[in-house]
């Protein structure tokens, strides 16, 4: 079950459950590895390459899965599997809350993109 929580005016949380099912992880493709992040996120320039991983062993070795430039999957932890809301079985009693899982999932979607914008600006 996938939980979360919502807050009526009054401050009160309440806790909810929708169902979920395992699906192949997409961080880690179901591998349960993945490029370790402080390298996997930086672009790279041809030359930055070449200097960084100046072996043909260093640069296979970057392009491995489970090589040893990879860690363990942060979001699966390894088991390349990940629990995800199952939106065909939230029928019934679960419409509603759905609906508003989704809302709170857009309005999170919302705020990083405006963190995201605010830290492009500067601020």
């Amino acid at each position: 079950m996938i939980k979360f929580t919502t807050m009526d005016d009054d401050g009160n949380e309440t806790e909810h459950e929708l169902p979920s099912k395992m699906a192949v992880c997409d961080r880690c493709e179901g591998h349960g590895t993945h490029l370790a992040p402080s390298i996997g996120g930086h672009a790279y320039s041809m030359e930055e390459f070449e200097e960084s991983f100046s072996t043909d062993e260093e640069k296979d070795e970057y392009f491995k899965r489970g090589g040893c430039y990879d860690v363990r999957c942060e979001e699966c932890k390894g088991l390349r599997v990940t629990q995800v809301l199952d939106v065909e079985a939230c029928t019934g009693k679960y419409e509603e809350l759905l609906k508003r899982y989704q809302d709170l999932q857009e309005d999170e979607r919302q705020y990083h993109m405006e963190c995201a914008a605010e830290r492009r600006a500067g601020c």
